[in-house]
């Protein structure tokens, strides 16, 4: 019998009471952006149609979730995941290793600035806080 293991993705996600949300694209579908290839979705822009979708979400804004994305970089031939240090946990990694399809071996799971619900860090990162 054939194994027809789903083709990698690349996108956005938040972690909410411990279910995975995203919006996500197979890598062939996505952006290239230098080396690297990532999704056209960004989080700002998404959140909205989450909020509509969850009314447990529609008090909340888009930072105040831990939130990630997932990109290809083309060169390394490596999946790098950028997300919030709060979701540096086996379980929440095999969730989005299954998610978007991720080859293991060839996943890196990172920290970024950006991608972080720390009040502080936040004011630190966009000022206006």
């Amino acid at each position: 019998m054939a194994n027809y293991k789903a083709a990698p993705k690349v996108g956005i996600f938040w972690v909410y009471r411990g279910r995975l949300l995203t919006a996500a694209v197979p890598v062939a579908d996505g952006l290239s952006y230098g080396d690297a290839i990532h999704s056209q979705v960004d989080h700002v822009k998404f959140w909205p149609e989450l909020q509509r979708r969850i009314m447990a979400l529609r008090d909340l804004e888009y930072e105040q979730v831990p939130r990630g994305r997932v990109v290809f970089q083309g060169l390394e031939k490596r999946f790098c995941v950028y997300m919030d240090r709060k979701l540096h946990r086996q379980h929440i990694k095999r969730l989005l290793v299954n998610e978007f399809s991720l080859p293991r071996g060839k996943t890196d799971f990172l920290t970024d600035p950006h991608y972080t619900t720390d009040a502080g860090e936040l004011n630190q990162l966009f000022g206006d806080r």
